[in-house]
């Protein structure tokens, strides 16, 4: 299991804290690097809290160590035991979580982690560390949440759903429309690609009219089209259902997900003070999505 594989091999990661999130996080990368031919690293981490000012740094002791080397080497030899041919690395951190995770990450193709976990001075909490890694994941971000977590069995894609959801804003969105595309191609899934927008002005106390909001909602339609184009032509084998509506982002976006197998959205990273700020939709698929999120980084 230890075997690094081929320099130029893809990597997978995924963060676990032997919570059944974790668990299903690992059941969803290792269906993901056996499909692409990658590397598969599992990261526990035992998170060692920083010293302060009249305070020693608790170093975890020898039962701690034993017992997350053995979590670390279980959940590994979990995934072998769904795909054999698989090369994984069981790999434990010490110190934060997300700081052990994006390190891991760094030349990942993809990094997952669940949704929750079960905390404690051992554990991962991979709920309170998803948002961190949102705002800074160098790759793709996948946080297995929802119905339609865990995969259906070795061999089968880990998927379950109707479709492959996009949010979209607008043209910048590109990394994400192709991280979407090329999931529902693997997948032999449609992608459903939403777009929610509200009036752009103040049309006094009766409102905008039905004809202004068909013409608005008409110019919303056609920058969604323009936004799927150029990915649209290059996948011509992937059905996609488009919707543009009038209304929360956020709202309309986790509503749609309840069928998904998948829900994709794009996030700008940021610097200073809103460097932890993953938008509005973003944080809301984050929490409430019904299935899992992949988080893309756009540039």
């Amino acid at each position: 299991m230890a075997n690094t594989g081929a320099v130029d091999t893809p990597l997978v990661v995924v963060g676990t804290d032997g919570s059944e999130h974790g668990d299903r996080a690992v059941a969803r990368a290792a269906e993901a690097a056996a499909r692409s031919g990658a590397v598969l690293r599992v990261v526990h981490t035992i998170r060692v809290p920083m010293a302060t000012p009249g305070f020693e740094t608790v170093e975890p002791n020898e039962d701690t160590r034993r017992a997350a080397e053995e979590l670390v080497r279980d959940a590994a030899a979990a995934a072998l035991r769904r795909y054999p041919n698989l090369t994984v690395q069981a790999t434990l951190g010490y110190g934060l979580p997300g700081d052990v995770l994006l390190a891991a990450a760094e030349r990942a193709v993809l990094l997952v982690t669940g949704s929750r976990g079960r905390g404690g001075f051992v554990g991962l909490r991979l709920g309170s560390v998803s948002r961190f890694l949102a705002a800074r994941t160098p790759c793709p971000l996948l946080i297995v949440r929802g119905e339609h977590a865990t995969p259906t069995g070795a061999g089968v894609p880990g998927v379950r759903g109707a479709d492959v959801l996009l949010g979209v804003q607008g043209d910048g969105d590109g990394a994400a429309v192709r991280a979407a595309f090329e999931a529902a191609r693997g997948w032999g899934l449609p992608v459903h690609a939403v777009h929610a927008w509200s009036w752009p002005g103040y049309a006094g106390l009766a409102g905008p009219t039905e004809a202004d909001l068909r013409a608005v909602g008409e110019v919303h339609a056609t920058a969604l089209a323009g936004a799927l184009a150029r990915v649209r032509a290059q996948f011509p084998d992937v059905e996609v259902r488009t919707e543009s509506v009038l209304g929360d982002a956020a709202g309309a976006l986790v509503a749609a997900s309840a069928d998904s197998a998948l829900a994709v959205v794009g996030v700008r990273h940021r610097r200073g003070p809103l460097r932890h700020w993953v938008g509005h939709v973003t944080s809301a698929a984050i929490e409430h999505a019904h299935c899992p999120v992949l988080v893309v980084p756009l540039t």
